[in-house]
């Protein structure tokens, strides 16, 4: 009984422990070579989030929600390949993070 609780208690501690924050996962890119080029939105509380990116796309489209309101912008891959990671705040809104590397 006792060692079925503390599994069940590693598990649950772990899913709780375990997501990072938006902080470290745009460090994790720029540790890849990525750079910030632009952030959208206000920054709060992230319940999960999202990566959008392509080496073929002629641009690539951010989108974010601020205040209910959906918005976007488009990025050119011209000269350099873009990365949108997206953040799915708690309240609802959210707000992207847009990095490049040079081709």
């Amino acid at each position: 009984m006792f060692i079925k609780f503390f599994l069940l208690m590693i598990i649950f501690l772990n899913s709780m422990g375990c997501a990072p924050s938006a902080n470290e996962i745009v460090e994790d890119w720029k540790a890849r070579g990525w750079k910030i080029e632009k952030l959208h939105g206000e920054q709060g509380p992230i319940e999960r989030h999202g990566k959008l990116m392509s080496e073929r796309a002629k641009a690539i489209e951010a989108s974010w929600v601020q205040n209910g309101i959906r918005k976007t912008r488009i990025y050119s891959q011209r000269n350099h390949n873009i990365l949108v990671l997206r953040f799915f705040k708690t309240d609802g809104d959210q707000f992207v993070v847009v990095m490049k590397k040079k081709i």
